[in-house]
């Protein structure tokens, strides 16, 4: 019987991070550099190399899985399409106006928090046309309008996608499909989004806003993904090239490239879901992913077991209003720049050295320490065993580097080396009690899963700090999150606007509206070549108290009945009451939107717990001076094979464990051991 692969690939800011898993379940996994210039060239690359380790030939590829970064960075780089947008005359510049939330109040000099570089005032034109919030018609699309506006942005501003959100197209969708049959029809290659389809709910901004980054992410994503399914297809791969969605589920790419805004979150996404597997196998309900790669921090909640959900996230500064694993990202990562101000102050990141040049130990150019250049410093990298000799490090370079800011500083190069990481450390620590608490958890009820290359570097500080009392290393914990992209569910979520008093509405108007999202999901999975039988609808309700601005997200677990939204309401109050400490029973509560999410499983991946090592003494390679300012000196230590671990022997810090795609720091005082599927658990010391 000839043996099949599943193949995923995460394409992160330094590494891109290659997993396989074989039909009688063998693994195979590698780090390869990212290439930023074309980041498909590193996808091809490591599939290449992965093929080749465990000798099989690409027609062997049965799934290929893939999350991308193209479409964030399109817009940390301002480099999507030339987009122009048509909105209802008179609200030309809802897109620059935003709203009154500013994320610093009473500063007068803030920079403007609305993407004025998406669609520049001259690319923005008013159609006359009105459907006013009852859902009629006020007043009639004028369609010469439209094809004159289609002729202004395509011949002279040379729009290569046009952004339509119309007032209330979210309760009559007609005039915004009109005007892209009319725009089709004068101009086929140009890409239409519309907000019907992108965001069909209520608040203008929010919807013009994630509209218009569709259409602007539109043309470079599909690009992307055509250019990238043909590579596969040359070199011979017949799977169907399958995209990690923001909400943390699969998609193919056929589906994808029509809602590119959908996948700004796919890296970040795969980890969360990673580390819920991860909890799973090792009895952990609740926990913190903290994904540490060469860029940033990427951290999720995992409460109950689930990954935590949102309907809204920032992008940079943006409020994007599409389903998405919560996930907040802060730039803390191994390339993550040490720089003074002028005050001569220490600061870490947000900046970052990435892949080219990288850090400064790289030897590709770069000239700025970074995090990774002080983690050499203080003895935590071994030089010869980074990205499982991928990567070679230049030791005498990030001494000399971190000497030069020493000087600059009157410290020595240690002081500074230790400094950059405990700044680093307190930066994700301050991220994480502000995205646990404002959710409604305790802290100190999680446990810690750390992730990415960088991530078991971090663990045992960051955990202490916030007082966490265990740390979890996956058994491959700088490639989980391509693990993450094998273990996703096909998934494909569908809303609708939805206004009405609880207390008001009759039950069958409301399965009437689930109803209609329920077709559009069925004919998702549909087109994703998923059979019916293996498809499951969870459905969801944006609800609030009446009068409130803002709303929050309930599960509709029962058949829908009187009964049910009785049961439903107190959930309401129940999650109103976790979140902000308060909950009106008096008052009557709305919906505000509907949403369905149509899941299919995947076949069930585990990872396939090794032999384990018969002893400490038998895994130790060699000892290596490493510095901790618990002891303030450096002290020689062990070092262990990860693969050579004994399973539920313990053993007592400090210490260093290396493997293919990571390096775990054990810090004095926290104790180590290996549970049976191969995961590592971190003990922290009961003092802290």
């Amino acid at each position: 019987m000839s043996k099949d692969i599943s193949v995923a690939i995460d394409v992160g800011g330094t590494f891109t991070d290659v997993f396989g898993h074989t039909s009688n379940g063998e693994m195979a996994l590698l780090k390869v550099p990212t290439t930023p210039d074309d980041p498909s060239q590193g996808v091809t690359e490591g599939l290449a190399k992965l093929l080749a380790g465990v000798e099989l030939p690409a027609k062997s590829v049965n799934r290929f899985i893939h999350g991308t970064t193209t479409a964030t960075n399109a817009v940390i780089e301002q480099k999507g399409a030339v987009t122009g947008l048509l909105t209802t005359q008179g609200f030309e510049d809802v897109l620059v106006i935003g709203r009154q939330k500013r994320s610093e109040l009473y500063n007068l000099f803030i920079d403007a928090e609305t993407p004025g570089f998406l669609v520049p005032r001259r690319r923005r034109l008013g159609i006359p046309e009105r459907v006013i919030a009852d859902g009629s018609v006020l007043l009639a699309l004028d369609e010469d309008a439209v094809r004159a506006a289609a002729q202004l942005l395509c011949e002279s501003h040379r729009v290569e996608a046009i952004s339509i959100c119309y007032l209330f197209s979210f309760l009559d969708p007609s005039h915004e499909r009109r005007s892209r049959d009319i725009i089709k029809q004068i101009y086929p290659d140009v890409e239409i989004s519309l907000s019907s389809e992108i965001d069909p709910t209520f608040r203008e901004y929010e919807r013009t806003l994630v509209t218009t980054f569709d259409a602007y992410l539109r043309p470079k994503v599909s690009r992307y993904i055509a250019a990238l399914a043909r590579e596969l297809k040359d070199a011979g791969v017949p799977a169907e090239l399958e995209i990690m969605q923001s909400r943390g589920g699969i998609a193919t790419a056929l589906t994808s490239v029509e809602r590119p805004v959908s996948l700004l979150r796919s890296g970040p996404a795969a980890g969360v879901i990673a580390a819920e597997l991860i909890g799973e196998i090792c009895g952990e309900p609740n926990l913190i992913s903290n994904d540490i790669g060469g860029t940033t921090a990427d951290i999720g909640v995992i409460a109950d077991g689930k990954a935590l959900t949102s309907t809204e996230g920032k992008v940079l500064k943006y409020p994007i209003r599409i389903p998405m694993i919560d996930v907040s990202s802060i730039g803390a990562g191994g390339g993550s720049i040490a720089w003074l101000d002028d005050a001569g102050s220490l600061h870490v990141g947000p900046q970052s050295a990435g892949a080219v040049p990288g850090p400064v130990c790289y030897g590709l150019g770069g000239s700025d320490p970074t995090v990774t250049d002080a983690s050499v410093v203080l003895g935590y990298l071994n030089p010869d065993a980074i990205a499982g000799g991928n990567v070679n490090l230049d030791a005498d370079a990030a001494r000399a580097a971190l000497d030069e800011m020493g000087v600059k500083l009157d410290m020595s190069r240690v002081e500074v080396a230790a400094g950059i990481h405990t700044i680093l450390n307190n930066r994700m620590a301050d991220e994480i009690r502000f995205l646990s608490v404002t959710r409604g958890y305790d802290i100190r009820d999680f446990s810690l899963v750390v992730l990415g290359g960088a991530g078991p570097v971090h663990g045992g500080p960051l955990a202490r700090a916030l007082g966490i009392k265990r740390v979890i290393v996956p058994f491959a914990p700088g490639i989980l999150s391509a693990f993450g992209l094998l273990v996703a569910d096909i998934e494909h979520d569908n809303a609708c606007s939805f206004r009405h008093q609880v207390n008001q509405i009759p039950i069958a108007t409301l399965v009437e509206a689930f109803d209609g999202l329920d077709r559009l999901g069925n004919a998702d999975m549909e087109r994703d070549g998923v059979a019916a039988r293996r498809v499951e609808m969870r459905r969801y309700a944006d609800m609030r108290y009446v009068g409130q601005s803002y709303e929050l997200e309930v599960e509709i677990r029962d058949e829908l009945s009187a009964g049910s939204l009785t049961r439903l309401v107190e959930q309401f109050h129940q999650v109103h009451e976790r979140v902000y400490r308060q909950r009106n029973d008096g008052a009557e509560v709305e919906f505000i939107n509907l949403r369905t999410v149509h899941i299919a499983a995947v076949p069930s991946i585990r990872p396939r717990p090794r032999m384990p090592g018969p002893s400490w003494q038998a895994a130790q390679s060699a000892s290596r001076s490493v510095y901790f300012s618990e002891t303030g000196t450096y002290v020689e230590v062990p070092i262990f094979q990860r693969d050579r671990l004994p399973f539920g022997e313990e053993r007592a810090g400090p210490f260093i464990v290396e493997q293919v795609d990571s390096t775990t720091i054990v810090f004095p005082g926290e104790v180590a051991r290996v549970e049976p599927h191969g995961n590592l658990i971190l003990e922290m010391p009961e003092n802290g």
